[in-house]
């Protein structure tokens, strides 16, 4: 084990397995209910912004110790973080080329529909699916998934830790078009993320500082809404 990755609390880390369970399961349709209660005439986009935000507000609150721990240790990183981030970027990008050449080989007219559905959305709202997906979600994932899931492993057993959070990471990307789209597709779409999944998790060990993986996440997101414009 790396000792000099900054981890997050026991506390942090339970309970952020337990909010992770509860958002791929409950919290959709609870943010749905209050919403209709509230009588808000609210579009998917709308509902999808607010859903980005509470998640990100509730993963800060759960792991604002270690968010703070964290911020302090930033400086202190600094070039350690920017060299891990770059580092990480390409190697997530090369990763990805080769699923993608995989992937082409398999079904040549794959589409991945997690792409296509904030596509979509950014032709409602660009900027505001920009802010979403670039400004909210990265640092939510980044912490209930590294933070949460690969932290909290990585102190039992580091393969476990790296398997475990990729696998999951992936789900959470795909689980919500299950039953909408053929299995193989989904399949397909879990596979995309693999590269992420690992690069992600292998820049917060190498750098031991969350921080790594929220830069490289954010910068992927970037460049992705970027090419919707």
């Amino acid at each position: 084990m790396n000792r000099s990755v900054l981890l997050a609390k026991p506390k942090e880390i339970t309970w952020g397995w337990r909010y992770l369970a509860f958002q791929v399961t409950f919290f959709e349709y609870f943010l749905g209910l209050a919403v209709k209660l509230l009588q808000l005439p609210w579009n998917a986009l709308q509902l999808n912004f607010l859903y980005f935000s509470v998640n990100l507000v509730a993963a800060m609150v759960i792991f604002h110790r270690f968010w703070v721990s964290s911020f302090r240790a930033l400086l202190d990183r600094i070039g350690t973080i920017l060299l891990t981030a770059g580092v990480g970027y390409v190697a997530y990008y090369f990763l990805s080329f080769l699923v993608a050449i995989f992937i082409v080989t398999v079904d040549p007219g794959f589409a991945n529909v997690n792409d296509q559905s904030i596509s979509d959305l950014s032709r409602q709202h660009y900027m505001l699916t920009a802010i979403g997906t670039v400004l909210l979600v990265p640092t939510a994932e980044e912490l209930l998934h590294r933070g949460a899931i690969f932290g909290g492993l990585y102190q039992k057993n580091r393969i476990a830790a790296y398997a475990v959070s990729t696998l999951l990471f992936a789900l959470v990307h795909v689980s919500g078009y299950i039953g909408y789209y053929p299995i193989g597709t989904l399949l397909l779409c879990l596979l995309q993320y693999i590269p992420a999944g690992i690069c992600l998790a292998a820049s917060y060990e190498f750098s031991g500082n969350i921080f790594t993986p929220i830069l490289i996440h954010t910068a992927v997101n970037a460049v992705g809404i970027l090419a919707m414009r």
